[in-house]
């Protein structure tokens, strides 16, 4: 039998022959003569082939593979990024054979070895957004890292390399990435509320604060799984063994020293760690109600102590005062009498009229007599 075969331009049709594979026909006329001769038809326009016959093409008709299709094989340690007409379309695993229509648009593709490049090329991650994490997914992984912060990027546990501010990508096809994010900006660690017990046994409870940085991100990880939390006991502790050798009173009198005694300490572990800690301060110093009391009636006592000592100075300095003016007045009696015109001249501003009987000698020596109008 002879069949007339017409192929359209985004067309192609696979020949059969008794059930083994013949020809794949472009776009044309055709005529084929025989029996057992089977025709399937492919619009192009889906460019991905597959199906039976796929392997057999690949391998056997080399000739054909090479007329009809863009085949990308990889490796177990490559992928495959597939372009159309330039623009990045989608990509491959490892260990895979994809076959892709040559029709209208060209296809082309780059095969990167992951193992030996385990980071997304930069110029590539532009395209890779716009496919969707959804379609990377499995191939990929990525990160944002923000102005402030670092990340340590771990290859199958393995320490990869630290990354800066920016938008990084890294292969997951083969190997495992791991992306951590630390903040490098100045942080603060509050402990509240510690009860700690004083060497004369008296229970106080103080609240911590802490100023910190990281400095080296990979000591930071690699020393600590958690640095605020590590932070948090160092304090504690410092500050327990440091009021524990301490009486109430002098913790109460040496607050700025306690301070200094605990920074040393905690700045001393945390450096070994790539953190630097700033500021180490004991916000408060709370007292149990009973002990707060005694405390109070103390200071009242030691305040009304010292305002009676205060007051008996200056009683006792007037009392001196006077004396030694009595002993000037006994030496020189007109000294006397300037202090007695300065005295009524004092009487003499509270009232309104002075008579004076016998002169100025019987007003200062005998008689004085006052009186207001």
């Amino acid at each position: 039998m002879l069949r007339r075969i017409v192929v359209g331009e985004n067309e192609r049709v696979l020949v059969t022959r008794k059930r083994r594979f013949a020809d794949i026909l472009e776009p044309g006329e055709y005529w084929l003569f025989g029996l057992g001769v089977d025709l399937v038809p492919y619009n192009v326009r889906d460019l991905a082939f597959s199906g039976d016959w796929a392997d057999t093409i690949a391998n056997r008709r080399r000739d054909v593979a090479e007329r009809c299709f863009t085949v990308v094989e990889t490796t177990e340690a490559q992928v495959a990024v597939v372009y159309l007409d330039g623009k990045l379309w989608r990509l491959v695993r490892p260990s895979t054979r994809a076959m892709f229509w040559k029709a209208a648009v060209n296809v082309t593709f780059e095969l990167i070895d992951v193992r030996a490049q385990p980071e997304v090329p930069a110029g590539m991650l532009a395209g890779l957004a716009r496919l969707g994490r959804d379609t990377c997914a499995g191939f990929a992984v990525f990160a944002a890292i923000d102005e402030g912060k670092r990340a340590l990027v771990y290859l199958d546990g393995r320490l990869l390399r630290e990354l800066g501010p920016g938008v990084y990508g890294f292969w997951s096809a083969v190997a495992t990435p791991r992306i951590d994010i630390l903040e490098t900006r100045r942080q603060t660690v509050e402990v509240p509320g510690q009860e700690i017990l004083t060497k004369d046994k008296v229970t106080v409870r103080v609240n911590i604060s802490a100023v910190y940085e990281i400095v080296d991100v990979a000591a930071a990880r690699a020393g600590v799984g958690d640095v605020t939390g590590y932070l948090y006991r160092a304090l504690q502790i410092a500050v327990r063994q440091s009021l524990a050798r301490r009486t109430l009173e002098e913790v109460l009198a040496e607050k700025t020293d306690i301070d200094e005694a605990v920074s040393a300490e905690v700045r001393r572990e945390m450096e070994a760690y790539g953190v630097c800690v700033g500021g180490i301060a004991l916000k408060d110093i709370i007292l149990p109600g009973d002990i707060r009391d005694i405390l109070n009636q103390v200071v009242t006592a030691e305040k009304q102590a010292q305002a009676n000592l205060i007051r008996r100075r200056e009683e006792t300095a007037a009392t001196r005062s006077l004396l030694n003016t009595a002993k000037l007045m006994e030496d020189n009696p007109l000294l006397l009498r300037l202090k007695e015109l300065e005295t009524l001249e004092k009487v003499a501003d509270k009232v309104e009229k002075i008579t004076v009987v016998g002169g100025l000698n019987a007003l200062l020596e005998r008689t004085v007599t006052l009186r207001t109008e």
